[in-house]
């Protein structure tokens, strides 16, 4: 049940972000809401199902996407062992905490590309101000929507259970 609803939400996400954000013009400036499905799974999920998750969500989005392969795999698992390691630190369950959680989550994913983006280029690469002004837009849309996000995608994790439980009974 857990994985059908994972895969099903995270398939939901990318057609979402590929088709609806790009027709309203949120494709450059929005972040990746995979990123927030992910820490939910570092929070709230058990380490060896999250684990199995995340790689099918990183393999679909690394199938999906023309950047090298193995990209968003491994931004996801970094993101998700973030997320499981600083939960040894501070209290991650406290919703204040939320806006921060989800713009690290922002943070390690366009590290990472950049990253990837250096080591596969020849010529040296620069950094345009459009590439800063993104990354700032997308900070910004993190810290405002990505507590509520994760929130939502909690409560509606715990009904589609309840369902499910009741459709078995």
């Amino acid at each position: 049940m857990t994985y059908f609803f994972h895969m099903g939400l995270a398939i939901l996400v990318i057609i979402l972000q590929t088709t609806v954000f790009h027709r309203l013009g949120l494709s450059t400036g929005f972040y990746d809401l995979l990123i927030v499905q992910i820490i939910y799974l570092g929070l709230y999920r058990p380490l060896r199902e999250s684990l199995i998750i995340v790689g099918m969500i990183g393999f679909a989005m690394d199938s999906l996407t023309g950047g090298p392969y193995g990209l968003y795999l491994t931004t996801y698992f970094w993101i998700f062992a973030g997320v499981r390691w600083s939960m040894a630190y501070f209290h991650l369950n406290n919703t204040l905490i939320f806006p921060f959680v989800v713009a690290f989550g922002v943070i390690v994913e366009n590290l990472i590309h950049l990253i990837g983006t250096v080591s596969f280029e020849a010529a040296p690469v620069s950094i345009a101000r459009t590439d800063f002004r993104t990354f700032i837009l997308q900070l910004l849309w993190s810290v405002l929507t990505g507590p509520l996000v994760l929130i939502l995608l909690n409560k509606l994790y715990r009904h589609s259970e309840k369902w499910f439980l009741r459709v078995l009974a």
